[in-house]
């Protein structure tokens, strides 16, 4: 009976120091912006803290929406988005407090027919949001978002960064009559959207100038060992390459019966694949392929009026990189880490 006893209390108290050294986190109420209801904020705060309880659990307690509210009182503070912006005032007083020591802030609005939805973890002892644990998400709706939120969770809630520091290399372009922009502008916009969502990197200007400076011109016929030497001078643990071989913007012309009008209509084809390099040996860790078309007739004619060929093109080019190829390619990061690779 003494052992059962002895047992049973081991048991308690080890589930109790679990739950005692589990850092608090709170999820504040989504602050929601033009086009998304209010029943859809709450829809996206129900679905983050049944989120952080089961994914989290582990990790993190989490405090009630009504602890939240008595904490934002304290420090003076009445809408979530007040979070965003602490003054020094507020940031001291909430590093003083022990209810919490992380916030998950969300902001979720609509830009057209996509729904933008924004996620920081703010840490309570500096009042300050974490720029490694943060994702933006743009999807086509808000079934697709929920799709999204689990990866998206788990990325905000490790302990570490997803990926460590990397580098973005020189898309390789094999597209037939590829722009001349092609390249160099997926290259940028692939960084920013990295950037964007918390991603450590080697500045891309300087990749390239330490090509150049090292003779390195052909990515395509490197091998292991040169990508190792990259990685190891440029101390980065990823290289980052994608390569693009269809790219097409197309112009059909169209004539409205009724009234004779005519016009232009614009839709565009992206594909390639996604490279994933580790340093450490120089073998590809991931083959990412993506393919992406659009019909820009979805957009605003206010919204594309005077757009060239050029300006659809580059707008596919962040669609296609924050729509599909990051979503993927985090979650193909989450899979290894899960697999402990």
């Amino acid at each position: 009976m003494k052992s059962r006893l002895f047992v049973a209390l081991a048991v308690g108290l080890l589930t109790a120091c679990n739950g005692f050294c589990a850092d608090k986190l709170a999820i504040a109420e989504p602050v929601v912006k033009a086009g998304v209801l209010a029943d859809e904020g709450e829809m996206l705060w129900g679905m983050l803290e049944e989120l952080v309880a089961t994914k989290g659990a582990d990790k993190y307690t989490l405090v009630s929406r009504a602890a939240l509210r008595q904490m934002m009182t304290e420090i003076g503070l009445t809408t979530s988005s007040d979070l965003v912006n602490l003054n020094s005032v507020q940031r001291a007083k909430l590093g003083q407090l022990d209810t919490v020591k992380y916030l998950l802030i969300s902001e979720i609005g609509k830009f057209g027919t996509k729904v933008n939805c924004t996620m920081r973890i703010l840490e309570s002892s500096t009042g300050v949001i974490d720029p490694a644990r943060t994702v933006n998400l743009r999807c086509q709706n808000l079934d697709e978002l929920g799709d999204q939120l689990e990866w998206a969770v788990a990325k905000l809630l490790s302990d570490r960064k997803a990926m460590e520091r990397s580098a973005v290399l020189t898309p390789g372009v094999t597209a037939a009559n590829a722009p001349a922009y092609l390249g160099g502008e997926f290259g940028v916009i692939f960084e920013t959207c990295l950037l964007a969502n918390g991603i450590s990197l080697q500045n891309l200007k300087s990749v390239d100038a330490y090509l150049a400076k090292n003779g390195i011109v052909s990515l395509d016929s490197c091998e292991p060992k040169t990508f190792v030497k990259i990685g190891n001078d440029l101390e980065v643990k990823n290289l980052l390459r994608a390569t693009i071989d269809r790219f097409e913007i197309l112009a059909t012309p169209f004539q409205v019966q009724e009234t004779g009008a005519a016009g232009v209509y614009y839709t565009g084809v992206l594909s390639g694949n996604l490279r994933v390099i580790g340093t450490a040996t120089g073998e590809t860790l991931i083959v990412q392929p993506f393919e992406y078309r659009t019909d820009f007739r979805r957009l605003a004619a206010a919204h594309t009026l005077g757009w060239t060929a050029e300006d659809y093109g580059k707008q596919m080019i962040r669609e296609a990189l924050e729509e599909y190829v990051l979503p993927d390619l985090f979650k193909s990061l989450a899979a290894r880490k899960q697999q402990g690779e």
